[in-house]
């Protein structure tokens, strides 16, 4: 009964702390849900394969070590150190907090708790160089916090730390994206923000998140969205074969809430083709993964963006997994969005939000990529399978790819791409996210 008591008073604590607006968010409900938890716990408990051995995996990774060391991280944080603090910490704090929800170990929590009380001190950022997408390497932080949010090993005072430190410090960098760059990088900064809003219980965030990327208006009573175009130079400054790259001079004001290259149906065409696609497939596929989860978080909270636009998401999975299986030919290109079809082999040559490229034909390099090891592909095929009831003949090409990358990585989803890039994917989607 103490117990109980506690928990009932921590979390009225928090709910006074972080509420923001009048929406009934749902929580846990950022990266994992309460369902995710349950089930996944059954299939451990069952000892059910793949579900059993993407578990054992998770339990012997080195981020998951209970008896690891904490580091001191600093107080003010330049974007090009984000790698190695919060993103390493992001790691660490989160499958440290997975592990000890699927095992009731308090050893677990309270090394993650010690990741997130390090991380909450940040009390200014610098912006030297890829800021929005640096920033939004909060993501797993914010995630570990929100598996923790209500737990009694978690003060507090430390938890409205982290939560103060999340809403002044981190969301102002990232609210906003980055209108100068490829869309990946401002769809890391949303799905931080994105994150941050769910964990802060703040509606008026979570909705301005939902209304961009949805290619829609702001409310009267939110902040504006940046307004456009780009003004560039008429001639491109550099080009290849696979673009056309062109200097950026400014924006005009003349078009309010314009819409830059994270928006949806900027991001992933009709046909299915990246905004990326023309770059490299490493980028392309990230943006679409990220898109993944961003659509999980509103799925977790009630909103469909998996089915948005006649589920252009999945759209943008089966082109990136078609290209990489060198099973998409190109027939030619053109011009108008509406004639390049997932089937004709027509390339849409787009000429991008930000000004500053123009896709010419796609760019196969560095080879074969679907999005790494941890890419929430098993998160997307569940979705689409068991909520949606999307066909198998849709679904083909996403699941060879997650069979393809799973065959490779012990028959499983694991954690993500090393030894740099720890923020990217939350993994171990095959033990949190597929069915039975």
């Amino acid at each position: 009964m103490d117990r109980l008591f506690r928990h009932a008073v921590c979390l009225m604590a928090i709910a006074l702390a972080l509420a923001a607006g009048a929406r009934d968010f749902v929580h846990p409900g950022i990266a994992e849900s309460a369902e995710d938890i349950a089930r996944a716990r059954k299939m451990i408990a069952e000892k059910c394969e793949p579900w059993y051995g993407c578990f054992k995996a998770l339990e012997s990774c080195w981020s998951a070590d209970p008896n690891q060391r904490v580091p001191e991280y600093p107080t003010v944080l330049e974007s090009v150190r984000c790698n190695g603090t919060i993103g390493q910490a992001g790691r660490r704090a989160h499958d440290l907090a997975l592990m000890y929800v699927l095992t009731d170990d308090v050893r677990y929590a309270k090394k993650a708790v010690e990741f997130l009380n390090a991380s909450s001190h940040y009390e200014e950022l610098k912006d030297v160089g890829t800021g929005p997408l640096d920033f939004g390497k909060i993501y797993l932080l914010v995630s570990a916090a929100e598996l923790l949010r209500y737990d009694a090993n978690w003060e507090k005072e430390d938890k409205i730390r982290f939560a103060k430190m999340l809403r002044d410090v981190f969301y102002p960098m990232i609210k906003n994206g980055d209108k100068a760059r490829f869309g990946n990088q401002g769809l890391f900064a949303y799905r931080g923000a994105l994150a941050i809003a769910i964990f802060l219980n703040d509606e008026k965030k979570y909705d301005r998140i939902w209304r961009y990327l949805n290619g829609l208006p702001h409310r009267a009573d939110q902040e504006p969205f940046a307004s456009g175009p780009a003004i560039v130079d008429a001639n491109p400054w550099s080009a290849t074969e696979f673009q056309n790259d062109y200097r950026l001079r400014g924006h005009e004001e003349t078009i309010p809430d314009y819409g830059y290259d994270e928006v949806l149906k900027y991001y992933i065409y009709a046909n299915g083709q990246s905004q990326e696609a023309s770059r490299d497939q490493g980028h392309a596929a990230c943006g679409v993964f990220l898109y993944v989860d961003i659509a999980e978080m509103f799925r977790m909270q009630g909103d469909d963006l998996y089915g948005a636009l006649d589920n252009r998401i999945l759209a943008g999975l089966a082109w990136s997994a078609r290209f990489n299986f060198g099973e998409w030919q190109q027939s030619g290109y053109t011009g108008d969005e509406g004639e390049a079809t997932f089937e004709n082999g027509l390339f849409y040559r787009a000429r991008h939000r930000s000004g500053r490229w123009q896709s010419l034909n796609p760019n196969p390099w560095p080879g074969p990529n679907f999005g790494g090891p941890g890419a929430p592909r098993e998160c997307a095929y569940a979705h689409y399978s068991r909520v949606k009831g999307v066909s198998r003949e849709q679904l083909a090409w996403l699941g060879r790819a997650r069979d393809a990358e799973n065959a490779k990585n012990g028959g499983f989803e694991t954690w993500g791409k090393s030894p740099n890039w720890y923020y990217e994917w939350t993994g171990w989607g095959t033990l949190m996210k597929r069915r039975p």
